[in-house]
């Protein structure tokens, strides 16, 4: 891609302020404000809509190509010099590389590895070697020696195998400036040149005997057996959700950690008796760095855009221009009043959760046999693959095998844009897909808001109960604690949900404290997944909470929206069958303007692949939670065997599944009502708000999704069982 930019955040408040960053291989690059009305393309079949909008941002800026380097480390400032020089770690590999690669490297000495030697490094000068190494995934123990006469001792310790260790001589070294773990502090554009793998217990000082280094491999405090005046120790257990780490010793004042490596997680000194880091910590002190760890792609900023006090609420985009080449950066913009009785939240937390998801180019070939024809790809994911150092989704795995499990917005994201195309769905999904039910929303001449999933996170019930309903977009799959109890809490009090997706409310999240623009994840051992967490790393490091599924803490969506995921395909879409009770009287309003009767089938076409129920699918279920008065008013029908169950639904015990497509393959379309008057609309599939669009948005599914809403917002007595 010769032009890209991101903004400093996702959303803003009329009033605020947005810093663009933006690359080009162009000498001049086009700027304007456009406010998105729908996303589209012509591969898609429907035209992206988009209008001009004033705005003090430059009309132009100059081309430059800005470059990142990922790759997360710690550094820390020397506050003395020394010397002569101890230094240890232990560390563990999981990406062994032929060239050496960075372990821990103070002023101009460093421990290097590679996957087949140890090397004490002075510069570019090698002071000793041992042709020997750790062994991928197992923690090692590395020391080196360099005393005042210039004598230079290299040990390494393998848990297992025989200690190797080497004595050599060479010119005294002293070091000054700072430490660095993981690194060598050499800015490269790409993939950092930094270690992969767990580093745990740096320690550096004044040069110490080999009892020492035996010690320290042992387990020893350090500052029992230094100076702390002159040794750093770097306590990386210390608040494992922050971006510093404090030093133990009196040689640093701590050092600063870059690029969100995963942490609170095991050390060298994990007895497995805990899983949780908080009642141990001193178990769980391991930075786990990668070369493609991401938290700032670090671009300089090139246009800043003022958000007026009375602009609209709505979605827009800096749209940058140069040659044939045009990207759109989203914005949203948030109310400075609330006098709309509609909010749309849109899911962001989702968008990042996907964010640069590589799968698409990377697995083309596989996907084949998913999709069972060629859908193609966007062309923006082929260039996505070369270019690890724009971070991965929570999809994704890093370069060395391990889950992705932070996501940050501070990145050119390639797939949050309005006209991305999305195979799996043979067009519309995520952002795309939610601009068209802004589409829906402004051809019937709606008075709405919208905000996004970080506004209902920071402001909770206080924004929520400003209006009359609520809306979701097509996929709130990512959520925190306090997200799910504000909207309890809305309901329960007489606020309108609509949940007009499927598979939402499921994933534990939680914003990174110390880098607010990053989420966290950590999958766990259940639900649709493309990696599982390592033993002892189900705890978010942000909040220490246990990640995985809110199903599995005993919050399964049911509880909130009366559905909850349950199965997933892509094969194509299919429609409802409306149940007999559809047609009593308290709930058959819903259908007002529907031809098909109880029996019939609705919502059965749509763009992409065609049919309301499709992609993910929620059902009913009162075992784990939907309210047992709440009224199904219709299950889809029609799939095949490729639709899969989730694997928290997969039957256990010995008994057979039942012959033919399992019956809980299905999404449920689901209303309910609370006292006080709340209520909840439920459609069971993140293909229904893609089917509202259908033949102009004169379709069944739009009907009743505009019927419900203006019974949610216009009814002041119960409008639900």
């Amino acid at each position: 891609m010769r032009l890209l930019g991101y903004a400093d955040r996702l959303s803003v408040p009329a009033g605020g302020r947005v810093a663009v960053h933006v690359s080009s291989e162009h000498p001049e690059v086009g700027v304007s404000l456009v406010r998105l009305r729908r996303g589209g393309s012509p591969r898609h079949h429907v035209e992206l809509v988009e209008e001009s909008v004033a705005s003090d941002l430059p009309t132009t800026v100059p081309g430059r190509v800005q470059r990142t380097t990922s790759g997360s480390f710690a550094e820390a400032q020397l506050r003395a010099r020394l010397p002569d020089v101890g230094c240890a770690l232990w560390f563990r590999p999981t990406a062994p590389t032929d060239e050496q690669r960075p372990l821990l490297v103070v002023g101009s000495l460093g421990l290097w590895c590679s996957a087949d030697a140890l090397e004490l490094r002075d510069g570019d000068d090698v002071l000793a070697r041992l042709e020997a190494h750790a062994v991928r995934g197992r923690w090692a123990f590395a020391a080196a020696t360099v005393d005042a006469a210039g004598r230079v001792r290299l040990t390494l310790h393998r848990p297992g195998l025989p200690d190797e260790a080497v004595e050599t001589t060479a010119a005294p070294v002293t070091v000054s400036e700072r430490l660095l773990l993981g690194s060598d502090g050499v800015v490269r554009p790409g993939p950092g040149a930094t270690f992969d793998g767990g580093v745990a217990r740096p320690v550096v000082s004044r040069s110490w005997g080999p009892e020492v280094t035996e010690a320290l491999r042992c387990g020893a405090d350090p500052l029992a057996l230094l100076d702390a005046g002159s040794t750093s120790a770097l306590d990386l257990a210390a608040d494992p959700g922050g971006v510093r780490v404090p030093d133990r010793g009196a040689l640093t004042g701590g050092a600063a950690v870059h690029h969100l490596p995963t942490r609170g997680v095991p050390g060298p000194f994990w007895t497995g008796a805990e899983r949780d880091f908080r009642p141990a910590p001193a178990e769980f002190d391991a930075l786990h760095l990668h070369e493609d760890d991401l938290a700032d792609a670090g671009w300089d900023v090139d246009a800043t855009w003022t958000v007026p006090t009375d602009l609209p609420s709505g979605v827009y985009a800096v749209r940058l221009t140069a040659g044939d080449d045009v990207d759109r950066v989203p914005v949203v913009v948030t109310p400075a009043r609330h006098g709309a009785s509609v909010l749309l939240v849109l899911p962001t937390w989702t968008y990042l959760a996907y964010a640069n998801w590589r799968t698409y180019a990377e697995y083309e070939t596989e996907r084949l046999g998913l999709y069972g024809e060629d859908r193609g790809i966007d062309e923006r994911d082929r260039w996505l693959a070369a270019h690890p150092e724009f971070g991965r989704s929570l999809y994704d795995v890093h370069s060395d095998g391990s889950g992705v499990c932070y996501s940050t917005r501070r990145r050119p994201i390639v797939n949050i844009r309005p006209d991305y195309y999305t195979p799996t769905t043979c067009g519309f999904r995520h952002y795309a897909q939610d601009l068209l039910l802004l589409d829906w929303l402004e051809r019937r001449g709606e008075h709405y808001a919208v905000v996004t999933d970080d506004e209902v996170e920071q402001q909770g019930t206080a924004l929520l109960d400003r209006y009359r309903v609520v809306l979701t977009g097509g996929h709130p799959e990512y959520c925190s604690a306090g997200m799910l109890d504000s909207y309890a809490a809305y309901t329960a009090t007489g606020g309108r949900l609509m949940y007009l997706g499927g598979n939402g409310f499921y994933q534990v999240t939680a914003r990174h404290p110390g880098v607010p623009d990053a989420l966290e994840i950590r999958r766990g051992h259940a639900g649709v997944a493309t990696w599982v967490s390592d033993p002892g790393e189900e705890h978010l490091s942000a909040t220490g909470e246990p990640g995985g599924l809110w199903r599995m803490r005993g919050r399964a969506p049911n509880r909130l929206v009366g559905v909850g995921f349950t199965a997933q395909g892509f094969d194509r879409g299919h429609g409802y069958r409306r149940s007999a009770r559809s047609a009593e009287p308290d709930v058959s309003w819903v259908f007002d303007g529907v031809k098909a009767g109880v029996g019939e089938v609705v919502g059965a076409d749509g763009p992409g692949l065609g049919g309301a129920a499709a992609d993910e699918f929620d059902r009913a279920d009162i075992g784990l939670g939907t309210p047992p008065d709440a009224a199904v008013l219709g299950s889809s029908v029609g799939h095949s065997h490729k639709i899969g169950l989730a694997p928290e639904e997969i039957d256990h015990g010995y008994a057979a599944p039942p012959p033919g497509v399992h019956p809980n393959v299905r999404a449920d379309l689901v209303l309910f009502g609370l006292p006080g008057g709340g209520a909840v609309f439920s459609v069971g599939s993140i293909g229904w708000s893609t089917a509202m669009s259908h033949d102009g948005g004169d379709n069944d599914v739009a009907r009743i999704t505009g019927t419900v809403l203006d019974r949610f917002r216009d009814h002041d007595g119960p409008v639900a069982p």
